[in-house]
């Protein structure tokens, strides 16, 4: 494997083996992120995503982690309908995941909490408080919107004519105020519906690019490269298009006018919605990324910069299946 693809898979992928179109029964999920776990593909391996509500269900199994060591999880928030009733979700979770942290420590690591905001554009001071709530209990934390609005590009005026500057992107310069706050970015699901289009999804990375704000993606990401899936009608986004347009994102100088965000926006779709998988090419120090235009533009990225923005900006997706990306990505023969 190249040092950029190694770079770019470290600890990329959430086991989420609960959730659809798997949807495993508890004892099988956590069977199956053991056997993972004792792979020798487990530093690519993230955290296994449970949640809160089945927490107590976990116990049972707890022993059957000890081989594996310190199990490491991300647990789902519940759902909640204002501000007020968001924040009290919240003081209960933490003490809820407090108690749990000191009923099984040393044996069980909760890092993250996942929540869905209550609105598209909750308060700055629920979220303030929240966010600080959250931090203090040395919780990792992201937060998905709702509903995404339209993208409506007028690629003849560069003009967005959806409402997605209204009512998303307001509530991303706020969230890049608060310390450690991420959002998280659902790609899909089990109806067509659930599929976000590519401008949307280019309009997050952007937003969350341009306002340094760490970005975790779920659902729908178990291949490398968008394709077109039968099952759903509809188009698939890839991991690979995902996580290499997040670290293009990050060689952006912030745009200083319309014109540059334009075309920041226009490359960072095109590379969401590529479905060639020869035009990404892994070498040791750098990703290639081929346009595909009359000109033959391609564009260059560091290990380096694939490393930070890992770090930094594209933490990681949640997939139903660890071993489905792992075959893809052999049978391209990049592993």
């Amino acid at each position: 494997m190249k040092d950029s693809l190694q770079k770019f898979m470290n600890g990329l992928i959430d086991y989420a083996g609960l959730f659809p179109p798997a949807k495993l029964p508890l004892n099988e999920a956590v069977e199956e992120y053991i056997s993972h776990c004792n792979e020798t593909k487990k530093w690519i391996l993230g955290r296994f995503i449970i949640p809160i509500s089945q927490l107590n269900d976990l116990e049972q199994f707890i022993p059957k982690f000890k081989e594996s060591g310190l199990v490491r999880l991300s647990v789902l928030g519940g759902t909640s309908t204002s501000d007020k009733e968001f924040l009290e979700q919240t003081r209960k979770e933490v003490k809820l995941i407090n108690d749990y942290r000191e009923k099984h420590k040393g044996k069980i690591s909760i890092e993250v909490i996942e929540t869905k905001l209550p609105s598209n554009s909750p308060s700055k001071k629920t979220m303030s408080t929240i966010v600080d709530l959250l931090n203090s209990n040395d919780l990792e934390h992201y937060h998905e919107f709702p509903e995404l609005p339209y993208v409506g590009i007028n690629y003849a005026t560069n003009e967005d004519e959806g409402d997605w500057d209204a009512k998303i992107t307001p509530s991303i310069e706020m969230i890049s105020t608060l310390k450690n706050t991420g959002i998280k970015l659902r790609c899909g699901g089990i109806v067509k519906d659930a599929f976000p289009s590519v401008e949307q999804v280019a309009a997050m990375i952007q937003n969350c690019s341009m306002h340094k704000v760490p970005l975790k993606f779920t659902a729908g990401l178990h291949h490398p490269i968008r394709h077109h899936s039968k099952e759903y009608d509809t188009e698939m986004h890839g991991f690979i298009n995902m996580f290499a347009a997040s670290a293009f994102a990050s060689t952006f100088p912030k745009p200083e006018n319309e014109q540059e965000k334009f075309r920041m926006f226009i490359l960072l779709s095109h590379m969401i919605d590529c479905q060639n998988e020869s035009d990404f090419e892994f070498l040791e120090d750098k990703m290639v990324w081929k346009v595909g235009d009359d000109r033959d533009s391609r564009f260059e990225i560091t290990k380096e910069a694939i490393e930070l923005s890992r770090n930094n900006t594209a933490i990681s997706f949640g997939s139903c299946s660890f071993q489905e990306p792992i075959d893809d990505l052999k049978q391209l023969g990049w592993m």
